[in-house]
């Protein structure tokens, strides 16, 4: 099922959701940028955090540097110190996050490798956030441990760290602590990202198709990743259109619930009843970009 905005979680269409997206690492928002600017563009509040300063993530020069012999290394990389690769990194999040209209970006600055039982102070830096911004939605890291061919890992990294560290700090924000004046707060709902999951294991897909330029320029942002204006728009073009593909659409960013959503009716999205009644051909030029979305 594709539609246009996350579901409102029973918040009247009148207030605006406060949208909370907790990652690993700085890029890992933007595999659902898309739907948290078409939130922040219609005047819902987002805020964006990155539990890692991410200073071991993704360091493609300094790995191409290191697999040269040492006499034709450029020293200015191979001697570049963690923290100013760790601003750099904070400083593409910052942009990326400014192309979607968001400007609420927080680092929690914890080192890599990210392990909750090395850092339980994380718990708590978390849950604060969540009682500082008290959001409706947490999209967080998935918590799945999922091997090859269905069967399950035990082996953990940064993401599922996070997403075990931020549920867990989801529970505590929603209990009272003594001595603590903070009233509670319980999140109403948790998404996962659909970039996690099989196509069939979607809940539900949001349409970016207008927002699949922006996309692509945020991820150009990621330079340190290694990242140029080619490689950016191939990336996005399989991985939106693949998923775009699969719902019906152009380019889509799928989600999956942490559980059963309770409705006090059966709904149909509009972009399903306009499908139900629209021209075979109508259908083809909208997936290949010659017709306006259908949402």
């Amino acid at each position: 099922m594709a539609c246009h905005f996350l579901r409102n979680g029973g918040v009247p269409l009148s207030q605006k959701l406060r949208v909370l997206g907790v990652n690993a690492h700085p890029h890992d928002f933007t595999w659902y940028s898309g739907t948290l600017g078409i939130h922040a563009a219609s005047g819902d509040a987002v805020t964006v955090v990155s539990v890692t300063t991410g200073e071991s993530a993704h360091n493609e020069s300094l790995h191409d540097e290191l697999m040269k012999p040492e006499a034709e290394r450029d020293p200015a990389i191979v001697n570049q110190k963690p923290g100013d690769f760790s601003a750099l990194k904070a400083k593409e999040m910052e942009e990326a996050c400014a192309i979607f209209g968001i400007t609420d970006v927080r680092n929690l600055g914890f080192p890599m490798p990210f392990k909750v039982a090395e850092y339980p102070e994380s718990v708590r830096a978390l849950r604060e956030v969540i009682l500082d911004v008290r959001p409706h939605i947490m999209i967080t890291q998935s918590p799945f441990l999922n091997g090859h061919q269905g069967k399950t890992s035990g082996a953990t990294d940064d993401h599922y760290e996070t997403a075990f560290m931020s549920l867990e700090a989801r529970s505590q924000a929603a209990n009272p602590v003594f001595g603590d004046t903070e009233a509670p707060h319980a999140i109403a709902t948790v998404y996962y990202p659909g970039v996690y999951f099989q196509n069939e294991e979607f809940d539900f897909v949001v349409d970016i198709t207008d927002w699949f330029e922006k996309r692509v320029a945020a991820e150009d942002k990621y330079i340190s990743q290694g990242h140029y204006p080619a490689w950016s728009r191939r990336r996005m073009e399989v991985s939106l259109g693949n998923v775009g593909w699969f719902a019906g659409t152009m380019y889509g960013e799928a989600f999956v619930r942490e559980k059963p959503e309770l409705v006090s009716r059966m709904t149909v999205a509009e972009s399903d009843l306009r499908r139900a009644s629209e021209p075979i051909g109508d259908y083809y030029g909208r997936i290949v970009g010659e017709r306006p979305p259908a949402h």
